[in-house]
């Protein structure tokens, strides 16, 4: 009986797959600091309905700004838009923070489009941010440099606190992303982070990372799971964009009760395995996997001493550790592109990955029943 009924669900899914056909859009004329995407793709067919939440957010450099608060000097409006079931009864809401390839993910990507359109038949709602076009961005895969990487993750949270105040919330809540997405994903995963925005140690309670960037991206040295959280990391095991092995070593380094994070490597998958054509070379995103690895302690330091050689003994770009610090709180993003300036210096970056696979329809049962399972 069990086989017989994930062979519907994956009849189902792969029908709702078949169906539907990405719009064509316009995404530069939509996409400017004063407009955010969302609101336009809010009037394509088959996406409308929902609502646009605009809330006050934060553009912060790393964990480290967060814990002390120096996020908050940098102040920013960001859009949401919140689709929900029908009817007027109380739900769970799943939080969707775009990749590199900006909030055209949300129109573009089949995947994506039936995930929510599948979670919304299921009786959960969902969020998708747009955390680039307020910040002057559309896309950052050829440039990670555009975005500080914590950004989404700052938007994440106070879309939480919005939400938790929604007549249509039942106050359960879940996140997921694709590649910078699921980078978010884990930071919002670990106490010490959410804690500086919602008292107490509860954060989402169902989060699935897929594909993230766990060598780079500054999590905890010692990450602590948020209480009531069940997290699910899925990496393709031939991703070389950002690398499944990493990502495997963070998640069981995690501090958490038995059987709360759980860790499924797809063996042969590349990133975006869920693209729906076959893989591809694509010659111009860029990966960082010859720079020194960036985690941080439980103040949110840089551990590898590397960083500091280079940023202020080798380039001298900054005079002191602490002229560092206090230019990341000020000047985040303008502090980021000089980090990047050092590594451009040391030849760290390097250009070209394989994307893409045919994946969607064997992947979606998982997706959909890993929300069901912990948000219904």
């Amino acid at each position: 009986m069990k086989k017989i009924i994930l062979s519907l669900l994956a009849i189902l899914f792969t029908t709702n797959l078949l169906a539907h056909k990405s719009p064509q859009f316009d995404s530069k004329s939509n996409c400017t600091k004063k407009r955010s995407m969302l609101s336009a793709i809010s009037k394509v067919k088959g996406y409308g309905g929902g609502e646009i939440i605009k809330f006050n957010s934060y553009t912060g450099f790393d964990q480290r700004t967060v814990l002390i608060d120096g996020h908050l000097n940098n102040p920013i409006e960001i859009t949401g838009y919140l689709r929900l079931p029908e009817g007027t009864g109380k739900v769970p809401i799943v939080i969707y923070t775009h990749s590199s390839g900006g909030p055209g993910d949300y129109i573009w990507d089949d995947f994506v489009y039936h995930a929510a359109q599948n979670l919304l038949k299921e009786g959960i709602g969902v969020m998708y941010i747009d955390n680039f076009c307020p910040r002057g961005a559309r896309t950052v895969w050829r440039d990670q440099s555009k975005v500080p990487l914590i950004n989404g993750a700052i938007d994440a949270m106070m879309a939480l606190k919005v939400l938790q105040s929604h007549p249509r919330s039942n106050g359960k809540f879940g996140t997921t992303g694709h590649s910078r997405g699921g980078t978010n994903s884990f930071y919002l995963s670990d106490v010490k982070f959410t804690s500086k925005f919602i008292k107490g140690t509860k954060g989402f309670d169902a989060i699935l990372p897929e594909a993230a960037e766990c060598r780079m991206a500054g999590f905890f040295r010692e990450p602590e799971l948020t209480s009531n959280t069940t997290l699910l990391v899925v990496h393709g095991g031939a991703d070389d964009y950002t690398l499944a092995k990493y990502c495997k070593e963070h998640a069981e380094r995690i501090k958490a009760p038995p059987g709360k994070v759980k860790i499924d490597i797809k063996e042969g998958w590349y990133h975006a395995w869920h693209a729906g054509k076959k893989p591809w070379r694509e010659k111009m995103a860029m990966t960082l996997h010859d720079c020194p690895d960036v985690f941080v302690d439980n103040n949110g330091r840089v551990t590898n001493p590397i960083w500091k050689e280079w940023l202020i003994d080798k380039y001298k770009i900054y005079p002191s550790e602490e002229a560092w610090y206090e230019a990341a709180q000020n000047k985040p993003r303008k502090t980021f592109k000089k980090i990047f300036k050092a590594m451009k210096k040391e030849k760290c970056l390097s250009k070209g990955v394989t994307l893409g696979g045919d994946n969607a329809d064997v992947y979606m049962p998982q997706f959909i029943n890993f929300f069901k399972d912990n948000l219904l």
